[in-house]
C-alpha cells in the first residue's frame, strides 16, 4: 500500500468512462488513466483530448512527469494487432484508430506492449484480437522493464486478458500491520491464561495513592496484552478479501489459471483438448461462486438479530459500489489571499479537520470579575460493580480498539475476572480526580 500523500485521484468531469491517478515520488509524478472507448465513437478520446490540453502544466512539461494510458480503445490497427487479421482492419476502425495514432504523436507517447500479443479471447467465436493497449510517455519506456498479458490473473466471466507492466519507480509504501483475530479464539484457553498472568500481580485491593493507581492500572493491562499476544492468532490484512470467499474457491481459481495459462500458450492449436477441459472449469468455477455467495448472505439474513436488520436495509437501498473511498480525498482550501490551494498530506488534512471541528474557545475576557456562578453539584455517588457490568454488556464487542489493542470482546468475555481490579481501578479514579494516563 502506498502513503496517502503520494498519490491523489485527477478529477475528470462530465465522464464515468475516463479515470485517472497520480502518483507522486522522488522520481516525479506519474499519471495513470484508466480509459474505456465506445467501439461506436471517440467521446472517450476527445474528453482525452481536451482535458489534457487544458491541464497540459500538470502532466507534461518536463521530463520528470510521466504518464499511461491504458484500457479498452477497442479500435484495431497493423501498428498493434497481427497482420493477418485483415478482417478487423474495417474503413470505420481505421478511421478512428488514425485519430488514436495523432494523438498519440501529439503528446509523444510510446507503446510499451509488443505488436501481435493479443488481449482478448472472443467468447462465442474463440478469436484472438487487441482492443486493449497501453501506451507511455517516451522517457518512461527506458522504466519499463517488462509489459506483457497475464492469464493468470484473468478475472473470471470475461473474456479480456489483464496487462501486467513492470515499472522501475520507487514507491514509499506503508508497512502492512498484522491485526488480531478477535473473532476465531480458544476462550476458555484464554480466560485460564488471563487468571494465570493476574495471579502474577498483587490481588485487587483498595487504591489510595495515584501511584499506586498507576501501578494497578499498568498490571491489569499487562496482563491482557500479554494473554492476547499469547493466545491469539494473527491475521495478515488482504486488500480484496471478500467475506464470501472460502479455501474451495481458492483451490479452483488456482485450476483455472493454470489451464488458462496452457490454453495461451497453445491458442493457435484450436483443436487442443484444454479448450473443452477450460471452458467446463470456468462454468463450474463460476457456478461456485455464485453459490458461495448465495450461502453467505443467507446465512448473514437468517443469523441477524434486531439490530442488524438496519444494517441489511442499507445496503438493500444504497446502490451497489465497493463501501465508499479507502482514503480521504484531496482537499482545497481557500487561503487568506483567497487563493485555493490543495492539500494531500494526511497530517496537514487532520489538522485541517481539527481546525474546522474543534475551533478555538472563545475569549472570556467579558465574564465579569465578581460573576457569581450557580451552586456546585454534589459528588457523584461512589461506583458499584453492577454499572461496570452493565456498561460493558452493552459496548459493541468487534468495534475497533484503541492502542493498547484491548477490544471490548476481551472485556466482556473474562469479566468476571477482571471485575474487581476494574472495581477499585475506577473508583480511586473517582475518588483521587485524575486518570490513568495510557486509558
Amino acid at each position: 500500500m502506498l502513503k496517502t500523500r503520494n498519490w491523489k485521484i485527477v478529477n475528470i468531469p462530465g465522464t464515468n468512462d475516463l479515470t485517472a491517478i497520480q502518483l507522486k515520488g522522488n522520481y516525479g509524478t506519474l499519471a495513470i488513466f484508466n480509459i474505456y472507448n465506445d467501439c461506436t465513437h471517440s467521446d472517450t478520446e476527445n474528453a482525452l483530448r481536451t482535458f489534457l490540453r487544458e491541464h497540459t502544466g500538470e502532466f507534461r512539461t518536463d521530463n520528470r512527469k510521466h504518464i499511461i494510458w491504458a484500457g479498452d480503445f477497442n479500435w484495431h490497427h497493423p501498428m498493434w494487432d497481427r497482420d493477418k487479421d485483415t478482417q478487423l482492419f474495417t474503413n470505420h476502425s481505421q478511421r478512428e484508430a488514425i485519430r488514436l495514432i495523432s494523438l498519440l504523436a501529439d503528446h509523444d507517447m510510446a507503446m510499451p506492449l509488443p505488436k501481435g500479443i493479443p488481449t482478448l479471447q472472443h467468447m462465442v467465436t474463440g478469436l484472438y484480437s487487441r482492443p486493449d493497449n497501453l501506451f507511455c510517455s517516451a522517457e518512461l519506456q527506458d522504466m519499463i522493464t517488462n509489459c506483457d498479458t497475464d492469464t493468470s490473473m484473468q478475472p473470471p466471466c470475461t473474456d479480456h486478458f489483464p496487462i501486467t507492466t513492470h515499472i522501475m519507480l520507487t514507491q514509499i509504501r506503508t508497512s502492512s500491520v498484522n491485526n488480531y483475530n478477535f473473532r476465531d479464539v480458544e476462550w476458555e484457553e484464554f480466560r485460564n491464561k488471563l487468571t494465570e498472568n493476574l495471579d502474577k500481580f498483587p490481588s485487587p485491593t483498595s487504591i489510595p495513592t495515584e501511584t499506586d493507581l498507576n501501578s494497578a492500572a499498568t498490571n491489569l493491562t499487562e496482563a491482557i496484552q500479554h494473554t492476547i499476544q499469547t493466545c491469539v492468532k494473527c491475521s495478515k490484512p488482504c486488500l480484496d478479501a471478500k467475506q464470501w470467499w472460502n479455501s474451495d474457491l481458492k483451490k479452483r481459481r488456482k485450476e483455472v489459471n493454470k489451464l488458462r495459462a496452457i490454453l495461451y500458450r497453445n491458442r493457435a492449436l484450436t483443436n487442443h483438448p484444454v479448450h473443452q477441459e477450460l471452458r467446463v472449469a470456468s462454468n463450474k468455477y463460476g457456478k461456485e461462486i455464485i453459490q458461495a455467495k448465495y450461502q453467505h448472505w443467507t446465512n448473514y439474513l437468517e443469523e441477524m438479530d434486531a439490530s442488524g436488520i438496519w444494517t441489511a436495509n442499507k445496503f438493500l437501498k444504497e446502490p451497489a459500489g465497493d463501501g465508499g473511498s479507502p482514503r480521504i480525498p484531496t482537499l482545497k482550501v481557500t487561503n487568506q489571499d483567497r487563493q485555493s490551494t490543495e492539500v494531500t498530506d494526511s497530517q496537514e488534512k487532520a489538522t485541517l479537520f481539527v481546525r474546522t471541528f474543534f475551533p478555538s474557545p472563545p475569549d472570556d475576557s467579558n465574564i465579569p470579575p465578581e460573576y457569581n456562578y450557580p451552586i456546585l453539584l454534589p459528588d457523584p455517588p461512589l461506583i458499584t460493580r453492577q454499572q461496570i457490568e452493565q456498561q460493558i454488556r452493552r459496548l459493541s464487542p468487534y468495534k475497533a480498539y484503541g492502542p493498547n489493542e484491548i477490544p471490548n470482546i476481551i472485556l466482556q468475555k473474562c469479566l468476571d475476572i477482571i471485575i474487581d481490579y476494574l472495581y477499585h481501578i475506577y473508583r480511586s479514579i473517582l475518588k483521587l480526580g485524575i486518570y490513568y494516563g495510557p486509558w
